[in-house]
């Protein structure tokens, strides 16, 4: 994508925008057609070799365009989709009107890290697929493109107002508060704990903040400087970091108020452990959990990734290692995912995103074993075939396998992302605290995040499973409202 034709569409954008102010109101006829706005975006076979961004955002005139195109709703629906319940309308509005600085911070009070949550969140999931003109239109991808819209607002703020600033901290209560693991119900507990006042500490295994943030998504979705400049207010509030300490083997819950005299814990530690399938062959060379594939692809680390690449999987992070494949040197990239498309879990967005780059997706087939060469390292996938049955108690149809019948592909490398859960290093170091069947953490009320322990609360993956992100941060910041009543 050049400068051209990114000019070329701000260009397009401003005549239109400028046509439509011209009239001396707006209705709800002239909203229904303006013109749904795209961002620019890196060509396909471009962004394949690059971990650059591949969308380069909204520019002004798009981004005024396309929040004129809001009904206003007595009842947004939007919102109320939201899992943090940002007033969308509100800040639309302000867009609309080029008051990009207002706008920023009436998401700010809603969103600690909208510069992320408007990168990663399954917008079309959630408000998109609930924005009244996209129902208006009969089409809900053509609702309003609120992740590129708040992405605008946070973007602008880093790059044409001097950044985001630092959060006003209350009185000093005297009250310490540890917090365990750095990634998106971490950091969310820990910001809000230390405007509260209470002292806080970071426990992080890795030697980074950002946990999937930083180490699962892409560098393509979420760029680091993104990330790096969303955390950097961190050290600014005092919020100090021990990293390379791992809750559970290191040290203990117990030793943390024992021994160094800790009030409360959060428990922040997500479903970092990569489920297997079980089949076969999955001990070989050249198979990788989406995890550790994604990890060493995001740190730029040497992995032994080949040129013919199976991914097993139809969810988000498939798409991610699916993606990843290529700009590790990929030639040929397969999802198999043992339903059909219309099935998988992964956001269109992000499924039409890894179709454009040349990933193949095998249909109702699943691993039934992997094998190796005479070196140890995969040559070939056996596979079972899968017809479409009855509906799940998700509603999704469920597969059935045909038996008798298999087929056999070539692969060099294998990627596993089909799923994962919470370690149990936690638990089975720290006497009364009671998880569920899944290893996530059981709370005595949902409304807190208070766990079977006394002054232990859990928020993010390690209460629910793996989930979104703006989930996560939602229930850090649950989580720490409680600690505070409760410290207070």
């Amino acid at each position: 994508m050049t400068t051209a034709n990114i000019e070329a569409l701000e260009a397009s954008a401003k005549a239109e925008l400028s046509a439509l102010l011209a009239k001396e109101s707006i209705s709800l006829k002239d909203k229904l057609a303006i013109t749904p706005q795209k961002p620019a975006e890196l060509s396909p076979l471009e962004r394949r070799t690059t971990m650059q961004e591949t969308s380069l955002g909204f520019t002004e005139s798009q981004a005024r365009l396309e929040a004129n195109r809001c009904m206003k709703c007595k009842k947004p629906f939007c919102t109320a989709s939201c899992p943090i319940g940002m007033p969308v309308p509100a800040y639309l509005e302000l867009v609309a009107a080029g008051n990009f600085e207002d706008a920023i911070q009436l998401i700010r009070d809603t969103s600690l890290f909208p510069s992320i949550c408007s990168r990663v969140c399954p917008h079309e999931k959630q408000c998109q697929q609930n924005c009244a003109i996209g129902k208006s239109l009969k089409d809900p991808s053509k609702g309003l493109s609120l992740g590129n819209l708040e992405r605008f607002c946070a973007d602008y703020e880093r790059e044409k107002m001097g950044g985001k600033k630092i959060l006003p901290i209350d009185a000093p209560t005297g009250k310490k508060v540890a917090v365990i693991g750095g990634g998106p119900a971490g950091l969310a507990a820990a910001i809000d704990l230390r405007t509260f006042g209470h002292d806080v500490v970071i426990f992080e295994s890795a030697k980074e903040l950002g946990g999937v943030l930083r180490y699962g998504i892409p560098e393509f979705r979420l760029p680091k400087e993104i990330l790096d400049y969303e955390l950097s207010i961190l050290p600014k509030m005092g919020i100090s970091c021990k990293f390379g300490i791992t809750v559970g083997k290191d040290i203990t819950i117990p030793e943390l108020f024992e021994k160094e005299n800790f009030d409360a814990v959060f428990i922040g530690n997500g479903a970092g452990l990569a489920l297997k399938t079980g089949v076969p062959g999955e001990e070989l060379k050249g198979v990788f959990t989406a995890e550790e594939y994604l990890r060493k692809g995001n740190l730029s680390q040497p992995i032994e990734s080949g040129k013919n690449v199976v991914v097993v999987g139809g969810g988000n992070v498939a798409m991610d290692a699916s993606r990843m494949a290529f700009r590790l040197g990929a030639e040929k990239v397969r999802i198999v995912y043992r339903r059909t498309k219309n099935e998988m879990p992964a956001c269109k967005a992000e499924l039409h995103e890894a179709l454009e780059e040349g990933v193949e997706i095998l249909e109702l087939k699943n691993p039934a074993e992997i094998l190796s060469d005479t070196n140890g390292r995969v040559e070939k996938i056996r596979l079972d075939l899968f017809e479409l049955g009855e509906p799940d108690e998700q509603g999704r149809a469920r597969p059935v396998k045909i038996e008798g019948k298999e087929e056999f592909i070539d692969a060099d490398t294998v990627v596993l992302a089909i799923g994962s859960k919470v370690s149990s290093e936690i638990k089975d170091s720290t006497p009364g605290l009671e998880t569920n069947r899944n290893g996530t953490f059981i709370v005595q009320n949902s409304e807190t995040g208070e766990t079977s322990c006394e002054n232990v609360f859990v928020g993010g993956d390690a209460l629910h499973g793996p989930q979104t992100v703006v989930l996560a941060m939602k229930t850090g910041r649950i989580a720490a409202k409680a600690i505070h009543e409760k410290l207070s």
